[in-house]
């Protein structure tokens, strides 16, 4: 209630091993549950995820990203030294299921990302771009299921939804089904847009049993998901095996998705996410611009599109597409209410409100600079509130401006708080 620091406990010593925290932490069973974007720079120590103790401070758990000698996962790095494997983060915030006492963790990509750079393509370094589902009071692995073996930066860190459905994926929409499902039997999954690639995966919450996964946005990286196994096929097409190659590769390294938060209505049972139309032309490089990941990336529209934002909206049931809102700039964060619909904003500066059902625009409204905040509602004394910021988001939103630079919004820092009749 003052405002007095109650404890304080260092994580890494940041001049030793190189991190930082990108999201905050999540509580959970007493604990305060932290990932970082662990740097390239120091090694695999500074890639995990800790449990501290609410109340004290202390750490509890400690989970490597990284598997090292004598730990299962080791050999998917082939012979690679443990001390050269870099940059598998948990860069947002987990999710965490009460009942199954159990906390679900999303991954990033390795760094370099071409893995012709780390021992070979073929090879899984495992737990890059993966689902883990850990045991909240001791941090052990119960589960984990591996999105992409990634080689164009196309992280899958972003938020799982947890949802108790019907699982019954429509056969026209979804192209990748495991076959033992018994259409219409409800299960506790964990679905979603986990990463770049804006593929949606459904796994069962309590084992990481692959049920089902379809694309949205063009991508081109994935071949086809094995039902049986959920084993993940990437199109040897684009895989780099040598330095200097380009390919243009769908999404772009921006993200079909990226940071920004999708949303759940449990009055529909459908997902909402804010998606683009982008890719990139990638050319592995060391050095000259490339950065830690080895790669130079130009970015531009997805061939044949002639917007980049979208908003989906789909099934957490059947998988279908129930409708799809398109706009020329970038869509960002959404927030689903109860009153049945979905707020959301876009680079070019609008922000507003969908009919959860329909996709209509009831509302909108200009702000004058790029809508990056994430977007809430709140009450207050029976009076409903919506709030949401605007500003420039140094990474990724000058990029999305300069492609759409017929529309000049601000860089103005503002919170905007709108309330209900």
């Amino acid at each position: 209630m003052t405002g007095e620091l109650v404890w304080e406990t260092q994580i890494v010593d940041y001049e030793a091993e190189p991190a930082r925290h990108s999201t905050g932490p999540i509580i959970a069973a007493g604990r305060v549950i932290s990932g970082r974007s662990c740097r390239p720079h120091r090694g695999p120590e500074a890639c995990f995820v800790a449990a501290h103790d609410a109340v004290t401070g202390e750490e509890l758990w400690r989970r490597p990203l990284i598997p090292g000698p004598g730990e299962p996962g080791n050999e998917t790095w082939g012979d690679l030294p443990f001390e050269n494997r870099h940059h598998v983060g948990s860069w947002m915030a987990p999710s965490y299921d009460p009942e199954l006492e159990l906390l679900i963790v999303g991954t990033s990509v390795t760094s370099p990302a071409p893995k012709f750079l780390l021992g070979g393509h073929e090879k899984k370094h495992l737990y890059h771009n993966s689902t883990l589902a850990l045991e909240i009071a001791t941090g052990e692995v119960r589960w984990y299921y591996q999105h992409l073996n990634d080689h164009w930066d196309l992280d899958h860190p972003f938020e799982r939804l947890l949802v108790d459905t019907k699982v019954a994926p429509d056969a026209e929409a979804v192209a990748w089904r495991n076959p033992r499902i018994e259409a219409g039997e409800k299960r506790k999954v964990v679905t979603g847009v986990p990463g770049k690639t804006g593929l949606v995966y459904t796994l069962d919450r309590e084992t990481g049993e692959f049920l089902w996964a379809r694309s949205t946005v063009p991508q081109n990286v994935i071949e086809r998901i094995d039902g049986e196994t959920g084993l993940v096929i990437e199109n040897s097409e684009v895989v780099f095996t040598e330095l200097e190659q380009q390919r243009l590769i769908c999404p772009s390294l921006l993200g079909g998705k990226d940071w920004e938060a999708g949303a759940y209505s449990p009055l529909t049972n459908a997902m909402y996410y804010p998606l683009r139309n982008l890719c990139s032309q990638m050319t592995t490089r060391v050095g000259r611009g490339a950065m830690h990941y080895a790669l130079v990336n130009e970015t531009q529209f997805a061939p044949g599109k002639e917007t980049l934002g979208t908003v989906y909206a789909i099934s957490a049931e059947t998988g279908e597409t129930l409708w799809l809102h398109e706009r020329l700039p970038v869509t960002m964060s959404l927030v689903a209410t109860g009153g049945g619909l979905v707020f959301g904003g876009d680079v070019g500066g609008r922000f507003w409100a969908l009919d959860q059902e329909t996709g209509d625009v009831l509302w909108e409204i200009n702000l004058g600079s790029s809508v990056t905040g994430f977007p809430v509602s709140y009450e207050v004394d029976s009076r409903q509130y919506v709030a949401v910021g605007t500003g420039a988001e140094g990474g990724t939103t000058s990029t999305f401006r300069r492609l759409t630079a017929e529309l000049r919004p601000s860089s103005n820092n503002t919170l905007f708080v709108f309330a209900l009749p």
